[in-house]
């Protein structure tokens, strides 16, 4: 069992006066997590972390695992399960297992002299200069190694540590691992949406496959599952894009807008369990017949929002911005469906559509590398969003150098993420990334006086961690 103890040390620079801070912590789960969540037995799969392969980057646990401090604004709530603080929560500072010499003001640098094993644990020494983690800090907890270097200079949110491919045409079906489905880890399942240009019904599928444990005749890294248990069809009373005529012949009658059966994904899940996206409009007014043949002009787009709830799809008309041809749905955030026209994003608000909004300060970038689905989230542009707004930079993750289906999302579970996809050249081919979400909660440590660290003062953190 893991014990901790922090003590801080306030220096006013212009005085020598000094403030002194004790406090214990609680280790969460975090650890254990790292090193016992083998998604899909990737961790046997030569993982690469910060340098190190093997076990060689997760043991022992002061190297990575505990090597980094993060120092949060808010109290965090103390439960050994609690291993990623809110992202409404602000990060005030942070450090590492070197020294800063960056120009991010909220990382401090590890004291390398003080820092060294002690009877039955180890002592870790932090200094933040005058100008670093300037504001109330409340709560500090070890964390990763990368996750006291930030993000600032580097992407070290969601460090990929593993992947893996495969031939897999003998197997793959049209439908799997498109950028529609939703992957539950710890259920065993995953939900595939799949909507198709000429067709105004879409298909729900739930795919079980087991993510977790070791199986008896295949390996599960290298399994694809593609059968549906559960299959079922949804009317959506209308194509995903399509035309609508307006007198003549074809008075009231509506064309796909592309008159094939390939697959168009538009609608993306939500925290509340339905789906969303936006469905183009375009309407062709009657023009002149000749050679009994009628011929239309374009006379505008109307845009509509669907909502799959169970198997029943509702569709809303909604104002979208005016003078645009092309009107995106990208993901969920909280109730807000994410959207892009150009390099504008908007949000649309799900419980009122008539409500949407630009969201200022940010800009579109199609790439997977900056923007993707983290399950009922959405990073656009490095920026992971919160409630329809941009809350914390993670930067980008790991170009593919791939054109590829499905690599837009990603799932979560405990202290990793899993991004699987495919890529077809030749062959259809399967591709699974590991990835280390690195800011967890190693300790909680709740101050029992919130600490108020000022451009007048240094800040001396020792976090001493011991085994009972």
């Amino acid at each position: 069992m893991l014990k901790g103890k922090t003590v801080i040390e306030l220096t006013d620079v212009h005085t020598g006066k000094k403030e002194h801070y004790e406090d214990t912590n609680l280790v969460t789960e975090a650890a254990m997590d790292v090193l016992n969540c083998n998604i899909k037995g990737m961790l046997y799969n030569s993982t690469t972390f910060n340098g190190s392969t093997g076990d060689d980057w997760m043991l022992p646990l002061k190297k990575n695992i505990m090597g980094g401090i993060l120092l949060y604004q808010n109290a965090l709530e103390e439960r050994a399960d609690n291993i990623y603080a809110p992202l409404n929560n602000p990060l005030i500072g942070y450090a590492s297992d070197d020294a800063n010499n960056t120009e991010d003001i909220r990382r401090g640098s590890r004291n390398l002299t003080e820092s060294k094993e002690v009877d039955g644990g180890y002592r870790f020494v932090w200094d933040f200069a005058t100008s670093q983690a300037n504001g109330t800090i409340s709560a500090i907890c070890l964390s990763n190694t990368l996750a006291g270097k930030g993000t600032q200079y580097a992407g070290n949110y969601m460090v990929r540590i593993g992947t893996w491919s495969a031939n897999v045409q003998d197997k793959y079906k049209p439908y799997c691992m498109r950028g529609n489905k939703r992957v539950y880890i710890g259920e065993g399942y995953r939900l595939e949406m799949t909507t198709y240009n000429n067709s105004t019904q879409a298909t729900l599928r739930k795919i079980h496959d087991d993510y977790l444990h070791a199986a008896l005749v295949d390996r599960p890294l290298t399994r694809m599952t593609t059968e549906a248990d559960e299959e079922t069809t949804i009317e959506l009373n209308h194509y995903p894009s399509y035309y609508h005529y307006i007198g003549g012949q074809k008075d009231g009658t509506e064309e796909p807008y592309n008159d094939n059966s390939g697959i168009w994904n538009y609608l993306y899940h939500g925290a509340d369990g339905k789906w969303y996206g936006l469905v183009r409009r375009a309407n062709r007014k009657y023009n002149y017949t000749s050679g009994n043949k009628d011929y239309y002009t374009h006379q505008n787009y109307e845009w509509y929002m669907d909502c799959i709830d169970g198997n029943k799809c509702t569709t809303q008309k909604i104002v979208a911005p005016s003078d645009i041809s092309e009107f995106y749905s990208l993901g969920m955030s909280g109730k807000w469906l994410m959207c892009y026209t150009g390099n504008q994003v908007y949000r649309i608000d799900t419980t009122n559509v008539a409500n949407i909004e630009l969201v200022p300060n940010i800009t579109y970038v199609s790439s997977t590398v900056w923007t993707y689905i983290v399950d009922d989230d959405i990073v656009i542009n490095g920026w992971y969003f919160l409630n329809g707004e941009p809350k914390l930079y993670v930067r980008d993750t790991p170009d593919a150098s791939y054109a590829s289906w499905g690599r837009n999302q990603m799932t979560r579970y405990k202290t990793y993420a899993l991004r699987e996809w495919i890529f077809q050249s030749n062959v259809y081919n399967l591709y699974r990334e590991l990835f280390l979400i690195t800011p967890y909660l190693a300790t909680i440590n709740n101050l029992g006086t919130p600490v108020i660290k000022t451009a007048d003062k240094t800040m001396k953190i020792t976090y001493t961690i011991t085994e009972e």
